[in-house]
């Protein structure tokens, strides 16, 4: 078994395991990081083989146009394997390149994404995601577990040759796991044989529309079991942010919510609240009579709240009895962590009968706020 088949392997041991364990115990996730530590090792290998194969070339390139060949120049393995992804996802015809297509394999029959799709992907879910924007992602291959500042130390003033009060930071910790994300996308025949589809231009669209409906509310009202926890789940009510009304707000109210975020977080906060409760805002007018709301006054702008944007989310709760209603935080104390590679399978016989080709996409993430102090809900009685 060469090292790309042996990659693929254990990769395939890495999904299968965390299919059958997806809530791991310590000896589970001792086992799986072996796996994972093999894994990356193999993988590092590769990757240094093809960096030097790669400067060869270029140092044995021709320096002059009186020496250049005509014979085209041999594709790297990735860029072979990107060809074959290509031609897979348009056709299903991968006769005479599967030396390739064994780079990506995955564990359920399906291919490795390569790098420029997955990241054309993130890239369109960053854009069109409400919370992915405006959160930290990160990329992880394994279980990533962050260090949270806990207590700060406490400092005093010392005099001239009196000692140094003792005290220590304290840490919490957050992990991430990877909750697996998939769906079906269903494709006619004609449109793939007409050529009017490549994965640039379409499927990486519809691939990034269907994750974003799946995850956008999983980062909103989440559950953490199986699914990402919401930055809405578990937020913290304020002291003074509780509405008097069982269903309604007044700007005063909105003042108190803003206020129980601390200070340190209000400077990049946003709010987020559904279309409905935005409404009820803009009706709203201080002691002065002057309304609280501010429109966008240019394309592509935010309306802002107490000079804060306000960011539509239709999974958070309308105004209603004990309902957080909205939130504001800093949401670069959002964590999103996207775990390993995306994963296609096409689907030629299953919607035959209909005329459509399916394309089974597979990705596994997780989300959750870092710090509980850096968002505060308003909440109506």
């Amino acid at each position: 078994m060469d090292k790309y088949q042996k990659r693929a392997s254990l990769l395939a041991q890495m999904r299968a395991f965390t299919d059958a364990h997806p809530e791991m115990n310590d000896a589970q996730v001792e086992e799986y990081e072996g796996i994972e530590k093999e894994y990356d090792t193999i993988d590092a290998s590769i990757k240094r083989e093809e960096r030097q194969n790669t400067r060869e070339t270029s140092l044995s390139a021709a320096t002059s146009s009186a020496l250049v060949s005509d014979e085209p120049t041999a594709a790297t393995s990735m860029d072979e394997y990107k060809a074959a992804f290509d031609k897979y996802v348009a056709t299903g015809d991968f006769s005479g390149i599967k030396a390739a297509m064994t780079v990506g394999t995955a564990a359920d029959g399906g291919y490795i994404v390569p790098v420029e799709y997955h990241d054309m992907i993130i890239a369109k879910l960053n854009t069109i995601g409400r919370t992915r924007g405006i959160s930290n992602v990160i990329r992880t291959a394994a279980t990533t577990n962050f260090a949270v500042e806990g207590d700060a130390p406490t400092f005093a003033w010392v005099t001239e040759g009196g000692a140094y009060g003792e005290t220590k930071s304290t840490f919490g910790q957050k992990t991430l796991n990877a909750y697996k994300l998939g769906g079906i996308i269903k494709v006619s025949e004609e449109l793939l044989q007409d050529n009017f589809i490549n994965f640039d231009a379409y499927m990486a669209g519809q691939i990034a529309k269907g994750i974003d409906k799946a995850e956008s509310t999983a980062f909103a009202v989440g559950t953490g079991s199986g699914q990402p926890e919401g930055y809405a789940t578990n937020c913290t009510v304020g002291s003074n942010s509780t509405t008097a009304a069982i269903a309604a707000v007044t700007a005063d109210e909105f003042i108190d919510i803003y206020y129980d975020l601390k200070e340190e977080y209000r400077a990049n906060a946003s709010w987020r609240m559904t279309d409905m409760t935005e409404k009820a805002v803009r009706k709203l007018k201080n002691s002065n009579g002057d309304y609280i709301y501010a429109p966008a006054m240019n394309e592509g702008e935010r309306p802002t709240l107490l000079g804060k944007p306000i960011v539509i989310d239709p999974d958070m709760a309308e105004l209603g009895t004990g309902n957080k209603f909205a939130v504001i935080g800093d949401f670069k104390n959002y964590q999103i962590a996207d775990r390993g590679e995306m994963s296609i399978q096409r689907l030629d016989e299953l919607y035959a009968g209909n005329g459509l080709v399916g394309f089974k996409v597979s990705k596994r993430v997780d989300g959750k706020p870092m710090l509980a102090e850096a968002f505060n809900a308003g909440q109506n009685a």
